[in-house]
């Protein structure tokens, strides 16, 4: 007779048990704040570009004028890096990018809950995301040629 367990042998009961302990197991508030600090860091590579340009945040044209408060259309972004520049308009159906210079690339959508989507960039710099991200997003540049910039959080309705 052994000392182990009768799971030890047994590929998928051993499975079975080690999600059960999993689920049931309570990490403290500290070791959740530290995974998350952690996994912050993984776009430490990338240089934080600069909001320059939010049309939400724009004069109106013409003041005193009923409807939409800065005219009818997308909302613009303009993000500003040393190397880079990332122009974004947030239609209704989808966002549309274009980095200057144009370059090919891809560009990951993080959520502010954790999923990353990628969409790639076209040779001239041409990207688009569908369907608009809900809540709060960034976007997580990086080119051929091994730029990588990340924006500040957007969110699809200021």
């Amino acid at each position: 007779m052994t000392d182990e367990p009768d799971w030890w042998s047994d590929d998928d009961r051993f499975l079975t048990e080690l999600g059960a302990a999993l689920r049931d197991a309570e990490a403290p508030d500290s070791f959740l704040r530290a995974g998350r600090a952690a996994f912050a860091w993984r776009t430490v590579d990338a240089e934080l570009a600069e909001l320059r340009l939010d049309s939400s945040f724009a004069e109106p044209e013409s003041a005193g004028l009923r409807g939409e408060p800065y005219g009818p259309g997308p909302r613009a972004l303009s993000f500003a890096a040393r190397e880079l520049s990332i122009e974004v308009e947030i239609h209704p159906d989808a966002v549309r990018g274009q980095l200057v210079p144009g370059q090919p690339g891809t560009v990951l959508v993080r959520s502010e809950d954790g999923s990353v989507g990628e969409v790639p960039v076209d040779e001239v710099g041409w990207f688009v995301i569908r369907p608009v991200p809900a809540g709060r997003f960034r976007l997580h540049v990086r080119t051929t040629a091994g730029t990588a910039v990340l924006t500040e959080w957007i969110t699809t309705h200021p």
